[in-house]
């Protein structure tokens, strides 16, 4: 596995820099073009994905051109992510280590889901689900992914030590709107708006038939899973 990877990333043609910026020349020659904020922000997309793990692990598996293979690295990778918060939250190690885990993962979570929204049509740029089902279950594991790691911010924040239970609690009731409680103002209020953030992308993708739901692949012609 190691020596295929450095094959991959030392061979002609597939090294690191045609991730950086092959995917920005793919935006520029898009037919019809893109144009105005849409390109501002598209391209602001591309250039975040150099600092997301998750990216890197689509790329290099999509150069072996094995689709399986990279869908299940993927999938894993989001599994692990949430088995770290869960342990994050039970076994709390201190607030600088949780906040830059919990931070970064939502940081992952939330540049995978406007890549959907606004990269996701571009199939040059992001490849084809093998499945709708598939992209709506990862949505569903990121929902859980944020409530998790507000918990994990929740206890690291509090004044007051609180139970790792009683903090998923409160990031249920967050996300409910059932309750919202005072001694973390600042991470409830972050919380609220990236809760409608989720929610006005699920609904912009699915509802509204954009990114990558736009021009769904058909079952037949994806068999990788």
């Amino acid at each position: 596995m190691f020596m295929k990877t450095l094959h991959v990333l030392t061979s002609e043609g597939h090294t690191w820099r045609n991730f950086v910026f092959g995917n920005i020349k793919k935006l520029r020659n898009e037919k019809p073009p893109v144009n105005g904020i849409e390109f501002l922000v598209d391209l602001v997309l591309l250039i975040l994905r150099w600092f997301s793990v998750s990216y890197w692990i689509r790329y290099l598996p999509e150069r072996w051109e094995n689709p399986r293979l990279r869908n299940n690295i993927v999938d894993a990778y989001c599994s692990a992510e949430f088995v770290v918060l869960c342990t994050l939250l039970v076994y709390a190690n201190g607030r600088l280590v949780d906040t830059i885990v919990c931070v970064y993962v939502l940081f992952e979570i939330y540049l995978s889901l406007f890549n959907i929204l606004f990269i996701g049509k571009f199939r040059d740029i992001n490849y084809k689900p093998p499945s709708i089902e598939r992209v709506l279950l990862l949505m569903f594991l990121n929902v859980l992914q944020l409530v998790v790691a507000f918990a994990v911010l929740y206890r690291a924040w509090s004044p007051s030590a609180i139970s790792w239970d009683r903090a998923l609690s409160q990031a249920i009731r967050v996300l409910g709107t059932v309750e919202a409680p005072t001694q973390t103002r600042a991470l409830v209020d972050l919380q609220i708006l990236l809760d409608l953030l989720l929610l006005v992308i699920f609904l912009a993708s699915f509802v509204g038939q954009v990114g990558v739901f736009r021009d769904a692949p058909v079952a037949k012609s994806e068999n990788h899973l």
